[in-house]
């Protein structure tokens, strides 16, 4: 592990390639997006974060804009503890507040324990963020990282949108991460940081982690990026350019996506945005693809695979105009009525109760909560409507559907089986699984969604019924 050590000379080669490097570090700060009165710098005490962090509080005097250190402890390390100490010897240095922020990270993660610190990482900076009033904070991702990400992900099977790799300027959880030296190569930030380090006796963490083999980018960096350096030096500004390349494909692909998801979806509540289906089979099958993705992120779904993308787009391609599909992803429900898609995240099937339902009396309450059928009954007086002494204290009885019930929606017209009104009323089928009928006695009353019984006494005036459930589902005309 690395201490501080009595500072020494460094000869004058180093000493002009460490002043190249500094005006190098600086012109990117230069060039970064503007910040504000405020922002921090993600400090792990590692040689990258620590010229950041000694770089970004000149460039943050010279501007008179007030900066802050985020140190976050993994305790992945047995020097995890060290690490922090180096941090706050390196606040102490520049005269920065730090904040500190330790999480766990569970290495039998099956994302990987990379990908678990990552995540625990950016909830941590995310959480000080917050309790300090920060909205931006800088990044020490440099030219020798993007290289990396690209390759990694072009091994995972990356499609364009994971080839553009990092962003010079990105959101996450409403904060703000800049990364200024994305176009830098680590070389001339270690020597930048050699150079800090003879001057003052501060030597920056170096990591183990950072060569392990168990880890992808360890075997990356140990074993096969030197092998393409022997043969292909430049290959950094080669894989940064593809990344940028890859990048402004994917934009151009999201407009066009965009452009046909805006053509085909409307609003449907609860669902948020669902899918005319005859609009997307019109779509060529690059496309469909396309905008099943975009629509699917914008209800906060994990994107689908490549396989499972595909057998989606088919499945809504081939299925039967009168075929109710059902298509699980994740915790949610794709599922397609007549025309259209949507995404249900709501459980299927309506709230346990007794077989017989739930019994109560109404007194003259202008509305009854029934928690265990997820809803309220509303007794509305009306000009006219139910009799309310054929309502008043006497037993009610609010339960599901068992099939076969009939409803005489007018005087005029005859009874009709529930299914066909609600089917005509363009109420799905898992939404009628969640309406619920009341009783008086055997006869029916009231069926959620449709009204009451056009049979029932009559007053003037009356009571109108009507059912008001926790989660309001959807209707769907066409």
């Amino acid at each position: 592990m690395a201490a501080s050590r009595k500072p020494s000379s460094p000869d004058a080669g180093a000493d002009v390639a460490a002043l190249h490097a500094s005006e190098l570090l600086d012109r990117a700060l230069d060039a970064m997006p503007p910040v504000a009165e405020r922002f921090a710098v993600a400090l792990s005490a590692g040689p990258d974060s620590a010229a950041l962090t000694v770089k970004a509080a000149e460039w943050a005097a010279r501007r008179g804009v007030a900066m802050r250190l985020f140190h976050v402890h993994h305790g992945l390390h047995p020097d995890a503890d060290a690490w922090t100490g180096l941090a706050a010897d390196l606040a102490g240095r520049l005269g920065l507040p730090l904040d500190v922020r330790r999480v766990r990270v569970d290495p039998a993660d099956p994302a990987g324990t990379e990908a678990a610190a990552r995540d625990a990482r950016y909830r941590a900076l995310a959480a000080m963020a917050a309790e300090t009033g920060i909205d931006t904070i800088l990044l020490a991702h440099h030219l020798d990282d993007q290289a990396e990400t690209v390759l990694l992900r072009l091994l995972r099977g990356a499609g364009t949108d994971g080839m553009g790799a990092m962003a010079g300027e990105t959101r996450k959880d409403g904060i703000r991460y800049l990364r200024p030296w994305l176009a830098v190569p680590r070389s001339r930030i270690l020597a930048f940081m050699h150079a800090y380090s003879a001057r003052t006796g501060f030597e920056a963490v170096r990591d183990p982690s950072n060569l392990d083999a168990r880890y992808a980018r360890g075997i990356l960096r140990a074993e096969i990026l030197p092998a393409i350096e022997r043969h292909w030096p430049g290959y950094r500004a080669t894989l940064d350019r593809y990344a940028r390349r890859s990048a402004e494909t994917a934009a151009l692909l999201r407009e066009v996506a965009q452009s046909d998801l805006d053509a085909i979806q409307e609003p449907r509540p609860p669902y948020g945005s669902a899918l005319r289906l005859s609009g997307l089979n019109r779509l060529a099958p690059a496309r469909r693809a396309m905008v099943l993705r975009l629509w699917l992120a914008g209800h906060d779904m994990a994107a689908p695979s490549e396989a499972r993308l595909r057998e989606m787009a088919r499945q809504l391609q081939d299925a039967a105009h009168d075929r109710q599909l059902l298509l699980r992803h994740g915790d949610r429900q794709v599922r397609r009525y007549r025309d259209h898609v949507i995404v249900d995240s709501r459980e299927n099937a309506p709230p346990v109760v007794q077989a017989a339902g739930v019994e109560f009396k109404w007194a003259g309450e202008s509305a009854i909560r029934l928690e265990a059928m997820g809803g309220t009954l509303v007794f509305a007086v009306e000009a006219s409507g139910i009799a309310p002494d054929w309502l008043r204290n006497t037993a009610l009885i609010m339960r599901w559907r068992r099939g076969r019930e009939r409803l005489k929606v007018t005087a005029q017209s005859p009874s009709r089986s529930l299914k066909n009104l609600y089917q005509e009323r363009g109420i799905p089928t898992w939404e009628r699984e969640r309406l619920p009928l009341l009783y008086r006695g055997e006869i029916m009353a009231y069926a959620a969604g449709l009204g009451a019984d056009a049979r029932l006494p009559q007053a003037s005036p009356g009571i109108r019924l009507e059912w008001v459930p926790d989660h309001p589902g959807a209707t769907v005309t066409s």
